[in-house]
């Protein structure tokens, strides 16, 4: 796994030696680990995924092997919207740290054949570093069921309601089968998936969720010891009585998946942003009401059927996708817009990938695009978040009963394109049980509000540590690169639990090999308590472009190594190469 340590590739660095013209130079570390993701592989391909080098600066590309013959160079290959972008993103910042990508999805194979694979890191002079491991694997054999909705009666036409065809489809489908929505629009309520099935939304189709209130029902907690019960999501997963844990569940195709929870203008832009917010970014009165449509539906009926004030409602609309209980899930190709609520939610599921995604939920409030919580293996990769909240988060329960879960962990995000979101890799703020052991690497960031965005307060207990941020790129921050506070609060989601028996924090903390050309803010601000101190935190390697100035207090162990703060208008260097203890004044 990407956690494990870097000896392996320093060694590979060392041996691979070659002599030319009497001078010796060192060839490239090969890549390490490469694999196929779980679910990955079909009737004619699959996704190659590996761990970059320790060290990239002179790598430039990948050449991916198939049978001893060369396939790709991934440099070259701008197959999905995220590499599209992130190509795009240097036109304009050509000395921005450079990511190199690490995904290759291979096509065209035949059905129940067999293939080796391995990779070779390329740098700027040309030269190949040895091999990386070898991997054989084999595609499926064909003859899955393949169940198309339209058989049993489901119509396309974006007005009809096909929930009860939608889900007489998934109940017959058998194991290992697959559910086709066709090209259409096809408006449904909440559906329930179950193990080892795929749901394919095909090119040219909307799954459109209902706008009507009671399409899902209304008994899903977010955590079983808060007492607010929320909407189910529009597709969803869960174990039954035995509680035993789904397992294999696909999601996938080129389609859309579209949650119908807010209004559009004339320009076919949701209207949140303009009219749902007050200057200090309080919610309006009644703003769900005036702009929302299954989620002005869902809390109108709540207020009305079970009594509730509007910011109480607020909070349980759902979501588009929420998974409960599931190990190894695969999405991939899909886009997903338009959520009442949050876009993509798994809570306790374990060997999630998120692949080549397209996340559009920019002014839809709540709208994050990925939420995690107690589950172990996510792995987020080509994907592009455009999104109303937080872009990928993470979360670990509330307060003193949350700490009883099991923490959220193992995750690798990388080669992502993110634009709008508070933040783009997020932690809390529901932090008990603590979120661990994360890289996030090679993605490129504009116009997000936050690039590395961990929050807590004293109530929730936990944090987050063992982090690794590393060769990314971030421009037009709109407020911070990097924040670390204890003093999170949304009066906007306030709830009731069991406070922490001891207030959290983050620790060791990894930022290296960044670039940042502006923010709004500090470019980097660390904010902690007298009596939760964030500590070993160790910027390397980063360069600040026209950020605002840093603001640090109650942190000890602050690390800054070849950091360089430029202006914009001198451009002239700064060296911070300090090392910051205890302080409890702003920088």
């Amino acid at each position: 796994m990407q956690f494990k340590s870097v000896k392996k590739s320093l060694a590979l660095a060392s041996l691979v030696c070659l002599a030319v013209s009497g001078s010796v130079f060192a060839a490239p570390a090969a890549p390490t680990d490469l694999q196929a993701p779980t679910l990955s592989t079909t009737t004619e391909g699959m996704t190659l995924i590996w761990e970059r080098p320790s060290s990239t600066k002179d790598v430039i590309a990948y050449n991916v092997y198939m049978d001893g013959k060369l396939v790709q160079r991934t440099d070259e290959d701008f197959s999905s919207q995220a590499k599209c972008e992130i190509k795009d993103f240097y036109v304009k910042s050509p000395k921005a740290q450079a990511v190199t990508n690490h995904i290759y999805r291979v096509h065209g194979l035949q059905p129940g054949t067999k293939h080796v694979f391995t990779v070779r890191a390329l740098d700027k002079k040309g030269d190949e570093s040895v091999d990386s491991n070898t991997l054989s694997v084999s595609t499926l054999k064909a003859g899955s069921s393949v169940v198309n909705i339209t058989k049993y009666g489901a119509i396309g036409d974006g007005k009809t309601v096909n929930t009860a065809a939608i889900q007489k489809a998934i109940r017959e489908c058998p194991a290992g089968g697959t559910v086709v929505i066709p090209a259409g629009v096809y408006k449904s309520g909440a559906l329930w998936l179950k193990s080892d099935m795929t749901l394919e939304i095909q090119k040219g189709a909307t799954l459109l969720a209902s706008e009507v209130a009671d399409a899902y029902p209304y008994h899903y907690k977010l955590y079983p010891y808060l007492s607010d019960e929320r909407y189910y999501g529009f597709i969803n997963a869960k174990p039954g009585q035995d509680g035993k844990q789904l397992q294999n569940i696909r999601i996938v195709g080129e389609g859309t998946i579209d949650g119908n929870g807010w209004k559009k203008d004339a320009n076919g832009d949701y209207l949140y942003r303009e009219k749902g917010k007050n200057k200090d970014g309080t919610l309006k009165k009644n703003h769900v009401l005036n702009i929302g449509i299954l989620a002005a539906n869902q809390v109108r009926s709540l207020e009305e059927n079970q009594k509730l004030s509007e910011d109480k409602a607020y909070p349980r609309r759902t979501s588009l996708i929420l998974l409960q209980g599931v190990d190894h899930v695969y999405l991939t190709g899909l886009t997903l817009r338009n959520p009442a609520n949050h876009t993509f939610i798994a809570q306790h599921c374990n060997d999630v990938v998120v692949e080549n995604a397209q996340f559009r939920t920019y002014n839809c409030n709540n709208g994050d695009g990925i939420e995690f919580g107690h589950g172990s293996g996510l792995k987020v990769m080509d994907s592009v978040f455009d999104t109303g909240d937080d872009c990928v988060n993470f979360a670990a329960g509330q307060g003193s009963l949350g700490a009883k879960d099991h923490p959220t962990e193992k995750i690798w995000i990388f080669n992502n394109s993110f634009h709008h979101g508070h933040g783009a890799v997020v932690m809390g703020s529901h932090t008990a049980a603590y979120i661990q052991k994360l890289l996030a690497e090679d993605n490129v960031m504009e116009g997000t509000d936050i690039g590395l965005r961990m929050k807590t307060n004293p109530v929730n207990g936990g944090g987050a540590r063992d982090i690794t941020f590393r060769n990314n790129a971030a421009r037009n921050m709109l407020q911070n690169f990097f924040i670390a506070t204890t003093a999170y609060s949304d009066p906007n989601a306030a709830a009731d639990f069991p406070k922490a028996e001891k207030t959290g924090s983050f620790y060791n903390i990894l930022v290296q090999d960044c670039t940042v050309e502006k923010t709004g803010k500090a470019a980097i601000e660390i904010e902690g308590r007298d009596d939760a101190m964030h500590h070993d935190i160790t910027f390397r390697n980063v360069t600040i472009t026209d950020g605002q100035p840093w603001k640090i207090t109650n942190a000890k162990n602050i690390n800054f190594e070849n950091v360089k703060q430029a202006s914009a208008k001198d451009k002239k260097d700064v060296k911070k190469d300090t090392k910051k203890t205890d302080k409890k004044a702003a920088k």
